[in-house]
């Protein structure tokens, strides 16, 4: 089997993708610590003010997260004071997802950490470069049914035409 293009120089496509995610998941739990916060945390913050009255249900399929961890993540969140539910008055069977004051204010420091981690993560690439970075890393990830409104490890990407599923 041939090498890949950057095997001698330690690692191909996967691995590098593998090491940098370990680093930035890493680097970004440390950037949230000081708010109490995780990143699953931070980014269901972040996809629910984007989205605020949206059913629990419905953010759920968005964010790739099954019944069960949605509840427990909005539990986690509605007892630090971040969330709330509320019946949705078209429904009452289901619940509408809010921030709180609390919770924008503590979103508002997640975002600063994460612009500060962007800063961090692509300070040795020009404007130029980033864009082109950002844009192939995207066409990568819908090659791989990742999606970008879901939580990182939320959903299982299926098995696309160049990676079949195991036989």
């Amino acid at each position: 089997m041939p090498a890949g293009p950057y095997e001698d120089e330690g690692g191909g496509l996967g691995l590098l993708l593998v090491q940098l995610g370990f680093l930035a998941a890493r680097q970004f739990g440390e950037l949230l610590a000081p708010l109490g916060l995780e990143q699953r945390q931070a980014g269901m913050l972040l996809r629910l003010a984007a989205r605020e009255g949206t059913s629990q249900q419905a953010l759920g399929n968005l964010l790739g997260l099954n019944a069960t961890r949605m509840v427990f993540l909005v539990d986690e969140l509605e007892q630090r004071g971040l969330v709330e539910r509320r019946r949705n008055p078209a429904d009452r069977r289901s619940h509408a997802l809010y921030l709180t004051d609390r919770g924008r204010d503590v979103l508002r420091g997640a975002q600063q950490a994460m612009a500060a981690h962007e800063r961090s993560l692509g300070a040795a690439l020009t404007e130029a470069e980033r864009g082109q970075l950002i844009g192939l890393l995207r066409k990568v990830a819908a090659g791989q049914s990742v999606s970008s409104g879901s939580l990182p490890g939320a959903q299982k990407p299926a098995c696309g035409p160049a990676d079949p599923a195991p036989g």
